[in-house]
């Protein structure tokens, strides 16, 4: 049965959480299953559906644990799988759950020195400097700020936090009172790896840092 042009979305969710079981628990033995079934079944239907909220979450589930895994992530980099989720997924147009799965992503893909090459050339730290908004809520706010965190890892990318206003925007994150609880404490991890680099220390030393760690302490 082709469960994928099933009418029922019993069928479809049945198979996406099959693969995303599959990916999250042995997805070094699940090679062909994930070509069969994800990137020739399920990647499409990701950016098919709209109100099927339950089966697109878990296909981002699906995304986040091939990110982790070095051949998969290569393969959704190289062959313009993540190029196609950030082309047809536009901050204003989705929901807040789809975005809060997209900003972990974002985020995972951060983590990754191998992937220095998709965050310059889909423009991640643009990205990501949006997410951060209040708009938002805390969880994509947060996931925000633990991706300009670990861009800092990136020496590529170093200059371009500063030229954005990166540590001023996370400066004044750590210090609002208002925000969660999450959001301040990855603001503050960002600082502490901007304080770490003599690109940027005399920077942060002119805007008082050390006050700052003080007051919060």
């Amino acid at each position: 049965m082709d469960f994928f042009n099933s009418p029922f979305k019993e069928d479809r969710k049945f198979v996406i959480k099959y693969v995303n079981t599959l990916t999250r628990d042995n997805i070094s033995n699940a090679g062909q299953h994930i070509e069969t079934l994800f990137f020739d079944k399920i990647f499409s239907l990701l950016l098919r559906y709209d109100k099927d909220d339950m089966n697109k979450l878990m296909i981002f589930d699906i995304l986040c644990n091939l990110i982790n895994h070095e051949q998969h992530r290569a393969k959704l980099a190289n062959q313009g799988y993540l190029a196609k989720i950030y082309q047809s997924m536009r901050i204003g147009e989705i929901d807040d759950k789809t975005l809060t799965k997209l900003s972990w992503l974002t985020t995972l893909i951060c983590y990754h020195n191998d992937m220095l090459e998709q965050i310059v050339q889909l423009r991640l730290l643009a990205f990501i400097i949006r997410l951060v908004d209040s708009k938002f809520n805390a969880t994509i706010r947060s996931n925000a700020v633990l991706g300009i965190s670990l861009l800092t890892y990136h020496e590529t990318l170093f200059d371009e936090l500063l030229q954005n206003g990166v540590i001023d925007l996370v400066m004044e994150l750590s210090m609002d009172r208002t925000c969660d609880l999450s959001v301040k404490m990855n603001s503050t991890l960002a600082l502490v790896h901007f304080a770490l680099s003599k690109k940027s220390i005399k920077l942060l030393i002119d805007r008082n840092i050390m006050e700052i760690f003080t007051g919060l302490n």
